[in-house]
């Protein structure tokens, strides 16, 4: 499929001082609102078998293969648990890199979305996830709690806000666990080290993430955590 897309510029949000106001908040769960409910013939699904798959690459490429760490059964029982319990929330049309770095803020005040080559079918609370839980800031359960309660007023979901938290919460951790895997593989498979300085953030958010969940706690994930900033300037020194 071909498509032609404008020029939106250089106001992307990942730079943006203030990406999370009321106002950019609306905006872009606006445009999130559109595009999960577009009518989007023969868009691929992310079934339960997809999710697992995406979620054990935290334990067999990133604690594993880059930080060398030894297996824990427990977490992989858990990763595989936890996406399943994504699986099961409601589908929409899912960009699947939903963060702000594809997001730009138009002259208009609308937002700009790119990167739509991952689009597919899949579960509500990936791309709010990715919007409200990124992987340059902290979590903060007051900005994911506005989000949810905006999308709910753009939305007629038969839920309450705090069980679209719970989805955001749980789709964030499989998101996570997902892309500290991929960032790992770019650099064992390619070489590519750019993004390796995220992975601390994004290790941190996980286990925060746990922690606002009450979900078990994993010391390997600990373990992780004190040897990715030693692992990553070594690698970026080179």
């Amino acid at each position: 499929m071909l498509s032609v897309q404008e020029d939106f510029g250089e106001d992307c949000l990942l730079y943006h001082p203030n990406p999370y106001s009321e106002n950019l908040i609306e905006a872009t769960l606006q445009q999130l609102s559109l595009l999960q409910h577009l009518p989007i013939n023969d868009l691929p699904l992310l079934e339960p078998k997809d999710l697992i798959k995406q979620a054990s690459l935290m334990q067999s490429i990133f604690l594993e293969s880059f930080l060398e760490l030894p297996r824990d059964q427990n977490l992989c029982a858990f990763l595989e648990n936890l996406a399943l319990s994504v699986a099961a929330q409601p589908q929409v049309n899912c960009h699947f890199d939903f963060e702000r770095r594809n997001l730009f803020l138009l002259a208009n005040g609308e937002i700009g979305i790119i990167d739509f080559q991952d689009l597919k079918r899949g579960p509500l609370g990936i791309d709010l996830a990715g919007f409200c839980i990124d992987h340059y800031l902290s979590v903060d359960r007051e900005r994911i709690n506005n989000c949810c309660s905006m999308l709910l007023k753009l939305e007629h979901f038969n839920f309450s806000d705090a069980e679209l938290v719970e989805m955001v919460l749980m789709a964030a951790l499989q998101r996570n666990a997902r892309i500290l895997g991929v960032l790992s593989n770019l650099y064992l498979e390619q070489q590519r080290a750019f993004r390796l300085p995220d992975l601390e953030q994004i290790l941190k958010n996980f286990i925060d993430i746990t922690s606002l969940l009450n979900l078990k706690e994993f010391s390997v994930l600990e373990d992780a955590l004190k040897l990715i900033p030693t692992k990553v300037a070594a690698i970026c020194k080179q």
